[in-house]
């Protein structure tokens, strides 16, 4: 790697990635309109107070409208969990509203993985000021996280699909269900119900919404996204949130096995952050005017087109 890149970051890929080589995250959001761009490393037994923070540089951690930095793992002392501070114009800057708010802890929308602390509080993020240890946090995803897919292939059925489309809890999640009481509600109870699907002559299932939503929002479907690249938490059997996504790949793997293909039901025109009165949990405390589309004229307000609050741009 360039000495450049070690020092500074490099601005792609978004999120954060591990570099094998030097034994480093790269982390990289995008803003367009921040003026100051601070990460936020938590350890797992405080959720609440960063154990590292770094505050990115205009001309040495910013490429366009992209924030980047490099940290060595060795100065994060085995932290787990990450977030950003975010400030920038104020809601009266011209010519769009901004929602910018630096005691707002903000999950990366890139996050591979989320962890929610026990005291986390969507009402809270609807008001100004901190919601240190109540947010979500994103996941720091290293080279512990390799899974084996040998051995796996995709299956594309030419004719006579049949498809089953499955809420992942609704499916495994009663107590009739024959899913073994630690497995219900989960990937893992999929897997147990194969045989199953295979009676019924199932070659295909649809998955409702299996990333990350917002569970203090009160939507079962799941079509009230957070994070759309991290498993929903909740459809996990596995408590370390680093093995979580291999929960998901492994039930895709059994799933492949038994010749049934998977397919995935998703919606990205919205986000659980809801209207003008919702959270500010991600993407409205990132960069508002970036990721969402506002009313002309009336900034202060979104575009709902999708009936849920608020459209992704």
């Amino acid at each position: 790697m360039s000495n450049w890149l070690s020092e500074e970051g490099s601005p792609i890929p978004l999120g954060v990635n591990w570099i094998e080589e030097d034994r480093a995250f790269n982390f990289a959001l995008y803003s367009k309109h921040a003026h100051r761009v601070t990460l936020l490393v938590y350890a797992e037994e405080n959720l609440a107070e960063p154990s590292f923070t770094y505050e990115l540089e205009h001309l040495k951690n910013k490429s366009g409208r992209i924030w980047h930095c490099r940290i060595p793992a060795s100065e994060l002392n085995g932290a787990r969990y990450y977030a950003w501070s975010v400030d920038g114009p104020d809601e009266n800057g011209y010519p769009m509203f901004h929602t910018f708010d630096r005691n707002k802890i903000l999950l990366d929308p890139y996050s591979k993985g989320v962890q929610f602390p026990e005291s986390f509080n969507r009402e809270v993020a609807m008001k100004p000021g901190s919601t240190s240890g109540k947010a979500p946090l994103g996941v720091l995803v290293s080279e512990h996280t390799n899974f084996d897919w040998s051995g796996d292939r995709r299956i594309r059925h030419e004719s006579d699909l049949i498809i089953y489309e499955m809420h992942i809890k609704g499916f495994t999640g009663n107590p009739n269900s024959s899913v073994a009481a630690n497995k219900r509600g989960t990937f893992a109870g999929v897997i147990e119900k194969i045989p199953y699907l295979k009676r019924l002559g199932i070659t295909a299932v649809e998955l409702m919404p299996v990333f990350q939503f917002d569970p203090g929002e009160g939507n079962y479907w799941g079509y009230m996204t957070l994070n759309f690249f991290a498993p929903h938490h909740e459809y996990c059997s596995a408590t370390d949130p680093l093995e979580r996504p291999d929960d998901f790949r492994t039930m895709v793997k059994a799933l492949h096995a038994a010749e049934i293909e998977v397919i995935l039901d998703v919606v990205y025109n919205h986000t659980a952050e809801g209207n003008h009165l919702g959270p500010t949990l991600s993407f409205r405390g990132i960069d508002n005017a970036s990721y969402y589309r506002l009313v002309p004229g009336k900034s202060r307000f979104y575009m709902d087109y999708t009936g849920c609050g608020n459209t992704l741009n």
